[in-house]
């Protein structure tokens, strides 16, 4: 158990973040953030060097050198739609119940089958259409630490 520990602890240093060689892989265009002592930069990354890395912020190009930064961040991709087919999903088995539980409390006119099946569905769709606007705007992807300087 213990040298499995170990083995796990090993793989996860060797996935250290401060390694500058994963800032000079990123694609160009990627989001990144960048600390430096004195500021935050956030833009759109466009190079890296051994010595600097170069970002789209603002209006211009900004040069950061690599001794002043602190740390770098990379935006994460965001699931919007993945999200919204979810809340469907979840919207729609919850206005079911709910169209379900309505039709089972009628009487007279809820007695037809046709209509039974109207306020069932009108349920589901309901649910389906506020799931999909729910999951649409709960934010999701955020950052994820790319570098960190190394600790003198």
């Amino acid at each position: 158990m213990v040298a499995l520990l170990a083995v796990a602890a090993s793989m996860l240093s060797a996935q250290s973040v401060t390694e500058w060689s994963a800032v000079k892989a990123l694609n160009p265009g990627a989001r990144i953030r960048v600390e430096t002592a004195p500021r935050k930069l956030s833009g759109e990354f466009r190079s890296a060097s051994d010595d600097a890395l170069v970002l789209r912020a603002g209006a211009g190009e900004e040069t950061v050198v690599r001794s002043q930064v602190t740390r770098i961040a990379v935006r994460k991709p965001g699931h919007r739609k993945r999200n919204a087919i979810i809340g469907l999903g979840v919207g729609a088995g919850v206005g079911l119940g709910v169209g379900a539980a309505a039709r089972s409390h009628c009487t007279g006119f809820c007695i037809n089958p046709v209509s039974n099946g109207v306020v069932v569905g009108a349920g589901a769709a309901a649910g389906g259409l506020v799931g999909v606007v729910v999951g649409a705007i709960i934010p999701t992807g955020g950052w994820r630490d790319l570098y960190h300087a190394p600790v003198p």
